[in-house]
């Protein structure tokens, strides 16, 4: 559905619930929130003084399914509330449009990280996640190049006892789809089927064109949701990125300035 700007002093009630000032936090270049993950205790991973500004969220008024057991926090990267259950549907009313962070509302309100959270008409009950093959993925949308001595194996799951479909030399150009949770795979789209590569393996194709997905996108001065905004990209627009800097990507703006935009919110174009 449609995003928007939720403007400030026009928040619903439920949103209000633990409105805060502007960001004052800064974002990792990645964050594993599934307390299912070997050896991760998702409550010596908060901060206290994480804060974040609710007039930036983009409206989505939609319910979402858990599809794991994920913290439900005060801000991106704050102090945890709770968390959500997997299978259990919640209702999300804002996306933050430089991270991936969905606010809900409902018992307890907050923000989850967005990787755990689909879309209801999305959800896989079977298997508990947002794919056949029984695995969460963050959606991505790159083209990637194969970095590999001699062929890399592109199998049928996100494991190495997965049956390999084929092989493809070094060089081979693949349409990255997401990055499975938790794992170090990468779900492709090769010559029409759907397949899983090692990320050790891909590197992503520099320059290429990419365009906007979201609604609008803040183009920031630094790989970071802290730095100045210096523009703004439509829905649609196609820049030449340059490269990626933790979940970043850089492009020349054209007029001597250098941007960076969030890649959950990039698209490959001609895909």
């Amino acid at each position: 559905m449609a995003k928007r700007a939720i403007a400030a002093g026009v928040l619903t009630a439920a949103l209000m619930t633990a409105a805060m000032p502007a960001a004052a936090f800064a974002m990792p270049g990645d964050i594993q929130e599934a307390v299912t993950n070997q050896g991760y205790n998702a409550y010596e991973h908060q901060s206290g003084t994480a804060e974040y500004d609710e007039s930036q969220l983009l409206a989505i008024d939609g319910n979402y399914v858990a599809t794991a057991n994920a913290m439900i926090r005060k801000a991106p990267f704050g102090e945890i509330l709770g968390s959500v259950q997997p299978g259990t549907t919640y209702h999300v009313v804002g996306e933050c449009p430089d991270c991936m962070w969905y606010k809900i509302s409902g018992a307890v309100s907050g923000y989850v990280y967005a990787s755990y959270l689909v879309p209801e008409g999305e959800y896989q009950k079977n298997t508990n996640s947002n794919t056949d093959t029984g695995v969460s993925v963050r959606k991505l949308d790159m083209m990637m190049v194969v970095d590999v001595n001699s062929a890399l194996n592109l199998r049928e799951g996100p494991s190495t006892n997965s049956k390999v479909v084929t092989s493809v030399p070094a060089g081979t150009e693949v349409h990255v789809k997401g990055n499975v949770l938790n794992t170090d795979w990468c779900q492709c789209e090769y010559q029409g089927k759907t397949v899983y590569a090692h990320d050790n393996y891909l590197k992503p194709e520099f320059p290429q064109t990419m365009a906007c997905s979201a609604p609008v996108l803040n183009i920031r001065e630094a790989a970071n949701i802290n730095a100045k905004v210096i523009g703004t990209l439509a829905k649609g627009q196609k820049v030449k990125i340059s490269a990626d800097e933790n979940d970043w990507l850089r492009f020349d703006m054209g007029d001597g300035r250098i941007g960076y935009v969030y890649d959950e919110y990039m698209e490959a174009v001609g895909q």
